[in-house]
């Protein structure tokens, strides 16, 4: 059996590479090819395109290059054409993967077409979920909510809650040893390379107006080797040693445990938080070009998974188009000198986690892929 997949941001490699194991776990004979990133590599992708090492970010970004990415699109069509592969599986990064789908439906009609991670089409553009209808065979869902939203917007297309992948990897102590260790806040400023040279300077800025307030080590935790080498000359650039700042690499959720809170980019590491206990102000600095016309389009009130779980603001939100640091560093003080509100987020983060399916989303996802394609 060949199965081709592609995956074009760093969650989508790590979603990937869960896959890739747990589809060999079922069936060792499984040939796995496209495009993806280092994980995936790791994990047996025979690739063709490191995808996920040129993430973008913004309208703006990927307007810039969109040459690039036809190119990029053009030879995954071709690649994927010439495999004629049993299934194919694209993972989540809906602007490339939703056009792939429409282009490689018609060239190879018999093959299965699975889609992991539904696009938040429940938050914008759900005129998507026409097309998901269309062309796929198959919606793998991670979010407890996505079946009951397409069951009355698109019948037809075969909808499955595996529930959440991150509950696979992130398997952490809940005991609460923070207070031993002085206060500490982790800063996780993104899994891409822009999104670190977005976020970081603006948390570490932040950073040394808390440490003014309060004497605070802070740990900024990196997805990997690549990543820390940006996070660390940002640091030597913007702060020096005039605050204590420690990169880590890996293991995001131990090292978050050990905090008593983060300062963290939108993203799947709002979960991780969740997943270690520890409470956060979530942050994301975006430019007009995207803000605005996003405050049109997006149809959900908040951008944070906790708060989309709860349906109600449970972490502080800051959505900045411009660095706003002591607003940041303020709303961080204000979280850790209240006691109460700090024990409500831990129970709210608890509340959140139980709602996302419990462990075995990449083993039920491969069950579904291989029940479908033979």
């Amino acid at each position: 059996m060949r199965v081709f997949l592609i995956a074009g941001e760093a969650s989508g490699d790590h979603l990937g590479a869960d896959l890739i194991e747990a589809l060999r776990q079922r069936n060792p004979a499984i040939e796995c090819y496209g495009a993806g990133g280092e994980r995936m590599l790791a994990a047996g992708q025979r690739q063709s395109l490191d995808l996920a090492s040129h993430g973008v970010i913004g309208i703006w970004d990927v307007l810039r290059q969109y040459p690039k990415y036809m190119r990029f699109f053009s030879q995954m069509v071709r690649d994927c054409s010439a495999l004629q592969p049993d299934a194919i599986v694209l993972i989540d990064y809906p602007g490339f993967n939703m056009r792939f789908m429409d282009r490689i439906r018609p060239i190879l009609p018999t093959a299965k077409i699975i889609y992991y991670v539904s696009p938040q089409v429940w938050a914008w553009k759900p005129g998507r979920a026409a097309l998901l209808e269309k062309r796929a065979d198959l919606l793998l869902s991670i979010l407890p909510f996505e079946e009951a939203w397409y069951k009355d917007r698109a019948p037809k297309l075969k909808v499955v809650w595996v529930g959440h992948p991150i509950l696979d990897r992130l398997l952490v102590s809940r005991g609460d040893d923070r207070d031993d260790e002085g206060l500490s806040v982790a800063l996780l400023p993104g899994s891409r390379e822009k999104e670190v040279s977005r976020h970081l300077p603006v948390m570490l800025r932040a950073a040394a107006i808390m440490a003014e307030s309060r004497a605070t080590r802070f740990i900024c935790l990196a997805p990997n080797d690549r990543v820390a080498e940006r996070v660390k000359a940002i640091i030597a650039r913007e702060v020096g040693c005039a605050i204590d700042v420690r990169v880590r690499v890996g293991y995001s959720a131990t090292h978050m445990s050990r905090c008593h809170l983060a300062l963290v980019t939108s993203g799947t590491a709002t979960l991780e938080c969740a997943v270690a206990g520890t409470p956060m102000v979530v942050y994301y600095l975006v430019g007009p070009f995207t803000y605005f016309p996003a405050k049109f389009l997006v149809k959900v009130p908040y951008l944070a998974m906790v708060n989309l779980l709860l349906n109600r603001a449970a972490v502080p939100e800051l959505i900045h188009i411009r660095p706003r640091p002591a607003e940041m560093a303020r709303a961080a003080l204000d979280l850790l000198s209240d006691r109460p509100r700090m024990e409500k987020q831990r129970e709210d983060l608890e509340r959140a986690i139980g709602m996302l399916g419990g462990p075995g989303a990449s083993s039920r996802a491969a069950k579904e892929i291989l029940d479908l394609s033979y």
